[in-house]
């Protein structure tokens, strides 16, 4: 259901965003103008943000002071200026749309462990600030957001680390769900359907068992996501009616069978008791939080081995700023023989090369470079793009790996131009 639903996103989206099929970029400026969702037009627009941070960084020096006001005042104007005209080409937009979308339908089901991935991307441990910009991608569940403010400004938090916000997460639902544990349940399930409508613009009257779970174990809601495991494994359902979920979580037991017309007006009566958790969003006391203690600590192998990898690549720099220019020429030959030859790239192995390589044989297969090949033998073999995320999305979770760290998503952007080397409308391409 999940799948269908960001695939039938994605279409609506492109149906929206590239009504000229023969667009050769999208703006930044043109995209702000189209009715999409807030939190898809924030990514594109913080995606273009970062990018501006990186050319900005090149504004040091120590032969000239750029901090001067007037100085400073020019490059803002420049960098306005830049983000006003920022276009991305069609390929770079569709896997950020992609991208986009998973990341607001993830976090509608499971909330806890897309912030803690998301914000966590980089490091195990974050400033508050980059708590608060992050949350800026998420525009449901806003009990989540509140409390978290309320708990940094009550404790004066400065930074946090990754198993203290999810020690955070936690605590913040086992209060929001303390009182009136079943009804805030319902409601919170009643605004993951809605959720799912908005994004399929058509009604939703069940939600599969697959999605019902996680929601419900992600929460720390486990005795409803033991009756959902055990209504799946006792039953031929694959998805229930919201009536059919509060009956489950109210009786242990599925419904019996029962004349449509009975259904249908028992579904609508369920759903009207119960107001949408966005409209009656539980009030969540953060002072009686106590977070605990980090356990999170450098490992001494770990540090070695970072000391270690600094060590070659500085020796490795020169090297690798002299060649630079050779390296992207090169791989824009290749992608440029693969456009004008109009087939997909074939083998994985020639684009993932050198540094990039060893880094991500490291850092997301720690160093088991059999294993790294058998996943890149099974992506070669496929010509669908939608089975190969399938096959990235089941290895990173396999491998508890985070997808939205720098090297899983190097690695995703690597194997998603094998598949669209071109830029051009990709809903065209899968057949």
């Amino acid at each position: 259901m999940l799948d269908e639903t960001i695939d039938i996103f994605i279409s609506r989206m492109k149906d929206i965003v590239l009504k000229d099929k023969n667009m050769p970029v999208v703006p930044l400026a043109y995209l702000q103008t189209l009715d999409i969702p807030d939190s898809v037009m924030h990514f594109f627009s913080q995606e273009v943000e970062i990018l501006l941070r990186e050319e900005e960084s090149k504004f040091e020096s120590d032969r000239f002071d750029y901090d001067q006001p007037e100085v400073r005042m020019l490059i803002d104007q420049i960098f306005d200026k830049l983000q006003q005209n920022a276009v991305f080409d069609l390929n770079r937009f569709n896997h950020l749309l992609e991208r986009a979308i998973k990341l607001e339908l993830s976090y509608i089901v499971q909330p806890h462990w897309t912030l803690t991935q998301f914000i966590f991307k980089d490091g195990d441990t974050v400033s508050t600030i980059e708590v608060y910009d992050t949350l800026k991608y998420f525009f449901k569940f806003e009990y989540y957001k509140n409390a978290i403010s309320d708990y940094f400004n009550t404790k004066y938090l400065k930074s946090v680390k990754r198993d203290q916000f999810a020690d955070l997460i936690k605590q913040i639902d086992e209060k929001a769900f303390a009182e009136g544990r079943l009804e805030t349940t319902l409601k919170t399930i009643k605004s993951i359907m809605s959720a799912l409508e908005e994004a399929r613009q058509t009604e939703v009257s069940s939600l599969s068992l697959d999605v019902l779970y996680d929601a419900m174990s992600d929460r720390g809601l486990n005795e409803y996501a033991d009756l959902t495991k055990k209504a799946k494994e006792k039953s031929e359902l694959s998805e229930l009616t919201f009536s059919e979920i509060e009956q489950l979580f109210k009786n242990g037991m599925l419904p019996g069978a029962k004349e449509e017309e009975e259904q249908e007006e028992q579904e609508e009566a369920a759903i009207e008791n119960y107001d949408n958790i966005e409209e009656s969003a539980p009030e969540v006391d953060v002072e009686s939080i106590e977070v605990k203690e980090s356990t999170i600590t450098d490992a001494i192998e770990e540090e070695e081995d970072e000391e270690e990898e600094e060590d070659y690549e500085e020796e490795e720099e020169e090297e690798v700023e002299t060649a630079k220019a050779n390296v992207a020429s090169d791989l824009a030959d290749h992608v440029a023989s693969q456009i004008s030859s109009d087939t997909p790239l074939e083998d994985l192995n020639n684009m993932l090369v050198g540094r990039q390589r060893r880094k991500i044989l490291k850092k997301l297969f720690k160093k088991k470079e059999d294993e790294f090949n058998a996943f890149i033998e099974a992506l070669n073999k496929e010509t669908s793009w939608k089975i190969a995320s399938k096959i990235i999305d089941d290895e990173f979770y396999d491998r508890e790996i985070n997808p939205y760290s720098k090297e899983a998503i190097s690695l995703s952007d690597i194997i998603y131009l094998r598949f669209f080397p071109k830029d051009k409308y990709v809903g065209e391409q899968e057949g």
